[in-house]
């Protein structure tokens, strides 16, 4: 016998937030956060895949680096999450959910060159870092500073692993060294 569930809160419904942002305001950053959302737990599987698969002579530093990042991301989105709940709306949450509000598209199955697969996490982060800057001037033209705050210390760390990536994919690492001529 099924059970009926009772629907507190519609998906799309975004409530009175209790530090008294506009609705309009609380609804458009709930949008906002829920397509950084999405894209963060996106790179978030990503991470975990490269971690579990990585090959090779730096294996247990980048299955290191990797686990890191995936654990910040972690943190992050929780954060995320919990600002979206606070401004009154639900964050993404399913699979289907996910891909329709992430801006960003996992790698396809299997496996693929190490530098190949840390190119596409670079290019993973750069995006949602980009996205990121418009969401942040957004959050300050209409005055929700919270928000804003929050998603301009989640950009410097995106960056910062961004950075940390590039140093590995640079001509010395992850290739066979060139002797100098």
């Amino acid at each position: 016998m099924a059970t009926q569930h009772e629907v507190r809160q519609e998906r799309n419904v975004v409530r009175d937030n209790p530090f008294g942002l506009p609705q309009d305001t609380a609804s458009q950053m709930v949008t906002l956060l829920n397509q950084d959302l999405a894209s963060m737990f996106t790179l978030y599987h990503q991470y975990h895949k490269h971690h579990w698969i990585v090959e090779g002579a730096q294996f247990l530093e980048l299955h290191l680096l990797l686990e890191e990042h995936y654990t910040q991301l972690h943190e992050q989105f929780d954060e995320v999450a919990e600002r979206i709940v606070s401004l009154g709306g639900l964050p993404v949450t399913g699979p289907t959910q996910i891909e329709q509000h992430a801006y960003i598209q996992h790698e396809p199955e299997g496996m693929f060159d190490l530098r190949e697969m840390l190119e596409h996490d670079v290019d993973m982060e750069c995006t949602i870092a980009d996205t990121m800057r418009g969401h942040i001037a957004t959050a300050n033209e209409l005055g929700d500073y919270g928000s804003e705050t929050m998603l301009k210390t989640i950009l410097e760390q995106t960056e910062k692993r961004a950075a940390f990536l590039e140093k590995h994919l640079m001509r010395e690492s992850l290739s066979k060294r060139i002797p100098a001529k």
